[in-house]
């Protein structure tokens, strides 16, 4: 194959489905490892790609991107970009494929229709949405159970790790979880006593410490900040590629549905799940073979794609009633 060859991998938002997609970058150069790969996202996710050992660049566009997207093409024609992979398919990404005729086209399916079954008409039964990285690798013409490369951890410098190491003190001796206690959408947040919850049995019973990730820009629980406060602690608040290096430190990652779950495949460190508002079978969980999912079952399971601003039914019971030890044991299963 020409080293000419190159690609474009392009994936707008959200922060959860670039991590997710910067894995494709590492399954492309696995089948030819002298194709450039380019990737296109927002401006706001450029910076948790830098560094990213199989990227030869990030092009990016700012939220208002309409007088920007005619330059973004400009920049693809000028790297002469043989194939696109369209991981998002909205109405940007189908401009950028339709101003470069002549491409290769490599469309990963949406699923939209069947996770919209699974929402509002699951008595269907439709098939499980499969984890959105074995459609990324057959996408990439890979087997879609061939490993993963750990890309996120390699981006991050020795420098930042090292920082990442301090922040987390004493804990990286005898061993941490991060817990992500955070995600956009009320429904897909586990309350935050049951992460203290959590976070006592895991120190008492088995002797490893917990980081508590709290979102940047929403006051953390009080829950969270008296059980922490207590320990003369205090939660963890930092920009996102901060938290990457404190998680490449960890054990294993326990996150609501959000973007900190997927830093469990991009770090190489397994991933476990929890699901109230949504379930795994909607494609966005189990990722990488030790990966856990735990929810309970309900009948308004799941209340939505993607998560909504509050309970339909007003209870929040598929979240209220999980208790931590099903995240214990699952957990348990993940770093055995």
């Amino acid at each position: 194959m020409s080293s000419r060859r190159a690609a474009a991998v392009v994936r707008f938002s959200s922060l959860g489905d670039v991590l997710l997609a910067a894995h494709v970058p590492s399954f492309l150069k696995r089948v030819d490892p002298r194709r450039r790969v380019l990737f296109v996202t927002k401006e706001r996710h450029a910076e948790i790609l830098r560094g990213h050992p199989h990227v030869d660049r990030v092009l990016s566009l700012r939220d208002g991107e309409g007088p920007e997207l005619p330059g973004l093409i400009a920049a693809l024609r000028a790297e002469g970009i043989t194939e696109v992979v369209d991981l998002h398919r909205n109405w940007r990404s189908a401009r950028v494929l339709g101003a470069l005729p002549g491409v290769t086209r490599r469309l990963a399916p949406k699923y939209a229709l069947r996770r919209r079954l699974w929402a509002y008409a699951r008595w269907l039964r439709p098939e499980p949405v499969p984890p959105l990285l074995r459609t990324y690798r057959t996408v990439a013409g890979l087997s879609p159970d061939g490993e993963l490369t750990p890309w996120l951890r390699d981006a991050l410098s020795p420098e930042e790790r090292a920082r990442g190491l301090e922040r987390v003190g004493t804990a990286g001796a005898r061993g941490f979880v991060l817990l992500g206690t955070g995600a956009r959408w009320e429904t897909k947040r586990w309350p935050a006593e049951r992460f203290v919850q959590l976070a006592d049995r895991l120190e008492r019973e088995r002797g490893i410490a917990s980081i508590l990730a709290c979102e940047p820009g929403r006051p953390p629980a009080p829950e969270i900040e008296r059980w922490l406060s207590a320990k003369g602690s205090a939660p963890l608040v930092v920009p996102f590629r901060e938290l990457a290096a404190v998680g490449s430190h960890a054990l294993a990652v326990v996150s609501n549905d959000s973007a900190v779950l997927h830093l469990g495949p991009a770090l190489g460190i397994p991933a476990v799940g929890i699901f109230g508002g949504t379930v795994p079978e909607l494609g966005f969980a189990l990722q990488a073979p030790r990966d856990e999912a735990v929810g309970i079952p309900r009948w308004c399971r799941p209340c939505g794609v993607h998560g909504r601003a509050r309970c339909p039914l007003g209870h929040h019971a598929c979240m209220r009633d999980l208790e931590p030890e099903l995240v214990l044991a699952a957990l348990g299963r993940a770093v055995a």
